[in-house]
């Protein structure tokens, strides 16, 4: 596909692509020459409410459709993933920098997602009697039903990862979305949109939107919103949830995360320099769980970092197109910047740069590590959204796990210890929502992940998720008729 003419790409709203209400658009860039590739229409707030009442408006008819029709679909959407996994691949790395051989094989794998969903939505049962009820002539059910129309807003990262976890449930317990693309890089999602569109998935089912903060505060706070899955930063979050006060919406929320690594000194070396290679520099080190903070144990510390040292300066930067390029560049200049001026203050506060620290060109950056004398350099605490991995030694397991919970964050961690017992006591002392035992950076369609603290709160993927899109009713039903005295509580 050509990158050098602008691509303009439209909204979808009730099965029609559309522009904006007052024709306004935006310019995504490529990220591997800075230069815009694609135009998308800035949403109004007449565009929002229209998204809204069209996904309201299906939810009639969709919510109450054969649950073997609505797997059906999502195996369907699921098919056209996998069948276009190169196409969509590529349009997401040209959109946001990653490496084609990752967001190919994501597109590809999330066909599992769908038809997971779909297996899962055929199987339920809704209806649940409550046996052991302690009333007299009287029979409770509690049935669960689909919350509505649900928002889902989704980073410029692993976007066909992350709009299946929230999709793909969503529709499969009978809600109909609007999605929110991210304005860094929208492109990947309006490709997804028009997967659907082959399939013919009935229109107001799913509907798309783009633009930037004040499309998702008018979408998250709107009145028709029941539920509102969002991954993103944690300074967006917290304006989420200010958001949904004025909806009451039901929130998932994955934020962000400074995730911590400990390797003790009787952890297989080999193994724990290949994940921990893939923790933080694997898709650039874009990655919510991003492994950045390595704690390492004493008695190894000098040989490992030396090691790790050269396997970072080997990596090859390039073209995220290419297969050879083992890290693309980042997404935005604004991003670059950021961590740049982070690693200055962090050199001011004690901290030594081993490798890396400055771009090269444009968007890239180049692997990073920094020695920390302490979890208070500021590389150590901070988001950072690349590259950089901050290192800290440790010499006693309590310190170890210290240092770990030093932190406001709570996404993911990892712990690597060829003895069984430390790598489950550990495991679990860590205040994480996922931690990776030997080994770093999985996904599945059936194990569950989310954070807590500062990382947000809710789960996205397993068998729960389908249920997290439901709503509980519990009916009463006597078979009695009472007479008896109206104010007394029975």
């Amino acid at each position: 596909m050509a990158t050098n003419n602008i691509q303009n790409y439209q909204m979808f709203i009730d099965g029609q692509w559309t522009e904006a209400e007052n024709n306004q658009r935006f310019e995504s860039t490529n990220p591997e020459n800075n230069k815009p590739w694609s135009s998308f229409p800035d949403a109004t707030v007449n565009d929002v409410n229209n998204a809204v009442a069209a996904a309201k408006n299906a939810f009639k008819s969709w919510s109450v459709s054969d649950v073997k029709i609505r797997a059906q679909y999502l195996r369907a959407i699921g098919d056209q993933l996998k069948n276009n996994a190169k196409y969509i691949g590529k349009i997401e790395t040209i959109d946001s920098g990653k490496l084609l051989k990752e967001t190919k094989f994501q597109a590809e794998y999330m066909k599992d997602y769908f038809y997971y969903y779909a297996e899962l939505a055929e199987k339920m049962e809704n209806t649940k009697i409550i046996s052991d009820i302690d009333k007299p002539d009287m029979e409770v059910t509690e049935v669960s039903e689909p919350i509505g129309v649900i928002a889902c807003i989704i980073p410029w990262n692993s976007q066909m990862f992350l709009t299946a976890t929230k999709v793909a449930p969503a529709l499969a317990a009978g809600n109909t979305v609007v999605i929110k693309s991210s304005e860094l890089a929208p492109a990947p999602l309006a490709e997804f949109v028009k997967l659907t569109e082959q399939v013919e998935l009935p229109k107001g089912v799913i509907n798309l939107v783009s633009g930037g903060a004040e499309v998702g505060k008018n979408l998250t706070s709107h009145k028709d919103i029941g539920k509102v899955l969002f991954t993103g930063g944690t300074e967006t979050g917290s304006h989420v949830i200010r958001n949904t006060a004025e909806n009451f919406a039901q929130l998932t929320l994955e934020l962000g995360g400074k995730s911590p690594v400990i390797v003790f000194a009787d952890a297989d070396i080999e193994n724990a320099l290949n994940n921990i290679t893939t923790a933080i520099f694997s898709g650039n080190g874009c990655s919510c769980i991003a492994g950045s903070v390595l704690i390492l144990h004493d008695k190894i510390y000098e040989e490992f970092l030396h090691q790790l040292k050269n396997r970072a300066e080997s990596i090859k930067l390039g073209s995220p197109l290419e297969a050879e390029t083992q890290m693309g560049p980042l997404n935005n200049l604004k991003q670059v910047e950021f961590i740049e001026k982070n690693i200055e203050l962090s050199i001011k506060q004690g901290a030594k740069i081993l490798c890396g620290g400055k771009r090269q060109n444009s968007c890239y950056f180049p692997p990073t590590i920094i020695e920390c004398p302490d979890k208070s350099i500021n590389t150590a605490n901070t988001e950072l959204f690349g590259p950089v991995l901050s290192v800290i030694r440790f010499s006693s397991e309590e310190e170890a796990i210290n240092i770990a919970n030093d932190n406001r964050y709570g996404l993911s961690s990892g712990v690597f210890s060829e003895n069984k017992e430390i790598c489950e006591r550990v495991s679990k002392k860590i205040e994480a929502g996922i931690c990776f035992t030997n080994c770093y950076r999985f996904i599945s369609y059936a194990a569950s992940f989310g954070g807590r603290k500062n990382s947000g709160y809710g789960r996205e993927s397993g068998a729960e998720a389908i249920r997290d899109m439901q709503l509980r009713k519990t009916i009463w039903t006597s078979t009695a008729r009472v007479t008896e005295d109206p104010f007394k509580i029975r």
